[in-house]
């Protein structure tokens, strides 16, 4: 595992803040007095800093944009120790599984349980020095674990807002505590594989993959596959070909092909005969997916329809008697698919876009007009459930984390609100021709917010949408949002599933502290759909506190293309899981922490499925 790792010397240019900007990537924490390690501090022009670049801290004296001095010094009596021509920093986060584990975070060694990670440090070994990862237990007690072994860790994640208590090690109450939830663990893969055995018992005919059709989608394909989107479709072919119904998570970011992905196992289910109903949670997204599911389809004797508000009402009647006739071979919709009129000659694949968005009544009711329907559930940030039912192993799941070529990572910054700074933010979009949305959540007075840039940007083209204008009237103004007719787009979180707008790159969020981290993270996605740098304001009025800090941290912090599944954790332990599978498992799970739960249970259900 190849670490990171930031060299500078006495004598060499750099700006103090982009050093501490630095620190703060590599996962150290800024405090005001050093007493652990994996912790800076800064006065005037000296940052101190606790590494295991040196077996006692050092100090980097600025002067200017220079580095004058670096020395180590005692951390208790606060002198200096040795003079260093060059200081190397290792990055001190680490990776574990999916997640990003810093100084300070808890993890859960699998023999000894919770501890605190301190980051990376040097110990003396033989002759010199080796560094081996610092975890701190209960009483103050550490253990010291060379990287080789980082398999035996994960990071906890909570299932409620309490934090646990520390592990003592040398004690026996951990082992046994982890050998009697095994037992639970197991007892409840059980239970989790006969509901699902039941699903698997039904049988459908397989599927043949038509690879002329395949390689015609492929031709049309305006992008490169990215290796995740390649080994999804690759996937999800197989779970066709199979006698037995698929149901499948797809997790990837805004933007990153999910749609793309569906088109392709939407074709070879028609062309086996079945048909394909794509549910959509607004109607926004689901005329974006209807406009470019039927340009992507358009070579292939596939008939698609849409079924939404922005449908009249003869033709929403049409289409329902040629759904069920069987002269449609695919619809997108919204919540309308769901309605009793609706049924099919012979549904094949339904596949749920944003499954958060839709209770579990509308889910159930979509799976009972066809026990034998193959599912494909896409998701940005899935809920708890979903993610734990899907990392659990019970249900298959695929993730798209690659980026497609040149899209670049969205810069963001958390700030008080400042009008002049907005205002400027704007000015920068306008001057390079392209567009924002400033998300001002009242109904209210988001005309008045409107009207008060109007004055401002005399002459940029201003408009407002939101969830309470008429249907027409919203189609109307994102369309020439989409059609580059309008500068500033003032809106609601109308936006969060919305139009792909390559040229939208600037994003303001007012009163940010008062949205989810999914929420947030799926607005951000409306931006940096192109090739452009784009760059995300969410800015707060009143002083960050609890878990709106902490939500806003994450944001900031999950800035690489691709982190939706990192959010979804992240979401899941500033919220809690609550109760996702009853009051024993919910207290196992804060026993061991989520992620240790589900590898269990994830080894069981391997387990209990090779034994079958």
């Amino acid at each position: 595992m190849s670490t990171k790792i930031l060299k500078i010397s006495i004598g060499q240019s750099m700006k103090m803040d982009e050093f501490i900007i630095q620190l703060h990537t590599f996962g150290f924490d800024r405090v005001d007095h050093l007493s652990n390690f994996g912790q800076f501090s800064v006065s005037g022009g000296l940052v101190k800093i606790y590494s295991a670049a040196s077996f006692n801290p050092v100090a980097v004296d600025f002067f200017g944009d220079q580095i004058d001095q670096i020395y180590s010094f005692n951390i208790f009596t606060n002198t200096k120790k040795e003079k260093l021509e060059l200081l190397e920093i290792a990055d001190n986060k680490i990776q574990l599984d999916e997640n990003n584990v810093k100084p300070g975070d808890l993890v859960v060694h699998i023999d000894h349980g919770i501890g605190i990670y301190r980051g990376r440090i040097l110990k003396k070994f033989g002759i010199g020095f080796k560094e081996f990862l610092a975890l701190e237990y209960a009483n103050g007690d550490f253990l010291y674990l060379p990287e080789k072994v980082i398999s035996k860790l994960t990071k906890y994640l909570g299932v409620s807002r309490k934090s646990p208590r520390l592990s003592r090690l040398g004690s026996t109450v951990w082992e046994k505590t982890r050998k009697k939830i095994e037992e639970s663990i197991f007892a409840l893969a059980k239970e989790l594989l006969l509901v699902y055995a039941k699903r698997e018992l039904i049988t459908r005919p397989k599927y043949h993959i038509d690879l002329q059709w395949d390689k015609k989608l492929k031709a049309t394909f305006k992008h490169v596959e990215t290796p995740d989107q390649e080994k999804t479709i690759l996937e999800i072919y197989q779970d066709l070909k199979l006698g037995r119904p698929m149901d499948r998570l797809l997790i990837g970011d805004v933007g990153f092909g999910k749609t793309e992905v569906a088109v392709r196992a939407a074709a070879q289910v028609i062309e086996n005969g079945g048909q394909v109903a794509i549910l959509a949670p607004t109607t926004i997204l689901s005329r974006q997916h209807f406009v470019t599911i039927t340009e992507r389809l358009k070579e292939l004797p596939i008939k698609v329809a849409e079924l939404s508000r922005f449908v009249k009402k003869e033709d929403q009647e049409r289409i329902v008697s040629e759904l069920k006739s069987g002269k449609i071979d695919l619809v997108v919709g919204t919540h309308r698919l769901i309605k009793s009129d609706i049924s099919f000659k012979n549904l094949g694949l339904l596949i749920i876009d944003e499954e958060q968005r839709f209770g579990v009544k509308d889910k159930e009711k979509l799976k009972g007009l066809k026990n034998d329907v193959d599912i494909l559930s896409l998701s940005a940030t899935p809920i708890p459930r979903t993610l734990f039912i899907s990392l659990s192993g019970i249900r298959q799941l695929s993730v798209i984390k690659t980026p497609p070529k040149g899209r670049k990572s969205i810069e963001t910054k958390i700030e008080r609100y400042d009008a002049e700074k907005i205002k400027e933010y704007i000015s920068i979009e306008l001057n390079r021709g392209g567009q924002t949305y400033f998300l001002h959540n009242d109904v209210k007075t988001i005309e008045a917010r409107a009207a008060e840039f109007r004055r401002i940007f005399s002459k940029a083209n201003i408009a407002v949408g939101h969830g309470q204008m008429s249907e027409e009237k919203l189609s109307g103004v994102m369309a020439d949002f989409a059609a580059k007719k309008i500068d500033i787009l003032f809106c609601s979180t109308i936006i969060e599933n919305g139009l792909d707008i390559p040229t939208a790159n600037t994003l303001i969020v007012e009163d940010a502290d008062n949205f989810g981290l999914s929420q947030l993270y799926q607005i951000r996605g409306r931006i940096g759909r192109g090739e452009n740098q784009a760059f995300s304001y969410f800015t707060y009025k009143k002083n960050l506190v609890g878990n709106a800090y902490k939500r806003l941290q994450a944001l900031a912090e999950k800035t690489d293309l691709g982190s939706g599944f990192d959010i979804a954790y992240s979401d899941l332990e500033i919220r809690g899981g609550g109760n996702i599978l009853g009051r024993e498992q919910h207290g196992n799970m804060e026993e061991l922490g989520l992620i240790l739960y589900t590898k269990l249970l994830n080894q069981a259900v391997s387990k209990l499925k090779s034994n079958t």
